[in-house]
């Protein structure tokens, strides 16, 4: 489907910045947040106790220079945070892959207390007893919410992940799995590396020009080189899938560009930590928190 400048203007922009006690923060849409999804967001890396080059609220476990130790304190502190439930967390395994499994209360602390995942880098759920949660360091956090079902889906995605459309597996999963209408889903992109940012290769380039022909997402850089627009790309998988412009939320945040607030795998050259991104359902009567002041919602 061809991206028009009109679907464009109706995407949402956007963060809203939340900041814990302790300098632990974290990033969220105000569009999730008027839905009643107060506990999502991408982590930022102030506040933890890593060290480093990992400094400080490192979230990764694949990090040989940071200690497991650190890593769940760091996963505590941000749970604490959010006010989410420590025990309710699920991690994905990720692999660069589209694989999204199913998950609900019994698999609660999977990475964490419990045996990992099986290797996926996404997760759904209708289970409001759990929290979704997925590592990123450049890659794109994508978050997907259907108030009508009650469920959500929460995804890790590089360049392999949006090559590969892991949005459209997400969200035939949530259709089979729920009887989720794309109409009804709020989606969002969360913060990640811009397009400015993210220089690829021709050849790949060449690749994301050749399977999405109607999305205006390469242009040429440096010599042998390009500029790909992954989260151009995705809005146009959301709204492929049936989710409505209006219905899209960017954060609008370049992870490259943020080294005070954010990790970057690629600005640092491999040597730094990694943010987790979250998404927990709300109770199925929402119109308490709808209804809430402003400021309870952090805007």
């Amino acid at each position: 489907m061809m991206i028009t400048w009109d679907m464009v203007a109706q995407l949402r922009r956007g963060y809203v910045y939340k900041k814990a006690a302790g300098d632990v923060a974290y990033f969220q849409m105000p569009a999730f947040l008027e839905a009643g999804i107060s506990c999502h967001g991408l982590s930022a890396r102030t506040g933890g106790v890593s060290d480093g080059c990992n400094a400080s609220l490192n979230m990764s476990f694949n990090r040989e220079d940071d200690t497991r130790e650190n890593i769940i304190t760091n996963h505590r502190l941000l749970a604490k945070a959010a006010g989410i439930p420590w025990e309710s967390m699920v991690m994905d395994t990720f692999e660069h892959g589209v694989n999204v499994i199913k998950v609900d209360s019994s698999h609660m602390g999977s990475g964490y207390i419990k045996e990992s995942l099986p290797f996926c880098d996404g997760l759904v759920t209708n289970d409001p007893a759990v929290t979704l949660v997925t590592g990123h360091a450049d890659c794109l956090p994508l978050y997907l919410y259907d108030p009508v079902r009650n469920c959500a889906g929460l995804m890790h995605a590089g360049w392999k992940g949006v090559f590969h459309n892991i949005v459209h597996n997400t969200v035939e999963l949530m259709k089979r799995e729920y009887n989720s209408n794309p109409k009804d889903m709020l989606a969002g992109i969360g913060p990640c590396i811009c397009a400015d940012c993210f220089e690829a290769d021709e050849e790949l380039g060449e690749l994301f020009a050749k399977e999405y022909p109607h999305v205006r997402c390469v242009w040429p850089g440096r010599p042998t080189k390009a500029q790909v627009d992954l989260p151009l790309v995705v809005v146009a998988q959301y709204i492929n899938e049936g989710i409505l412009a209006s219905n899209i939320s960017l954060m609008d945040v370049c992870t490259f560009e943020e080294p005070n607030r954010l990790y970057s795998h690629r600005r640092d050259r491999g040597k730094t930590g990694g943010m987790a991104s979250f998404l927990r359902l709300p109770a199925k009567d929402t119109d308490a928190f709808l209804h809430a002041p402003q400021e309870r919602l952090g805007l």
